[in-house]
């Protein structure tokens, strides 16, 4: 019988204050077991703190992290566009429907 077990990275967290150097960090791992192939458990670990000395937040701070971000910002303000012209096109076809059933009431 093989029995593997394993932690894996699976999530890192950077808070960074308001001059843009790192404050606080964790790191969190899965744990896996394996027997014979068969997966038994892949389920998250508890947070670690992850020391902050000498971070290399520069290194993680690149071009292409960066244009990621300023992406990320306009798809949310994208999204939150358009979720406004639904509320408000959904409002318009209320207001349709109702005149509908007025004039519909109206008629001999």
């Amino acid at each position: 019988m093989a029995l593997v077990d394993e932690k894996i990275p699976y999530e890192i967290l950077i808070r960074f204050g308001d001059d843009g150097t790192p404050k606080g960090a964790h790191v969190q791992y899965r744990r896996r077991v394996i027997l014979d192939g068969e997966l038994l458990k892949d389920e998250p670990l508890a947070a670690e703190s992850l020391g902050l000395v000498d971070f290399p937040s520069s290194q993680l701070m690149t071009q292409v992290t960066e244009t990621a971000l300023v992406q990320c910002a306009q798809l949310t303000d994208a999204l939150r566009i358009a979720e406004q012209t639904i509320q408000d096109l959904s409002a318009r076809l209320a207001q349709a429907e109702s005149g509908v059933s007025t004039v519909q009431g109206q008629q001999p």
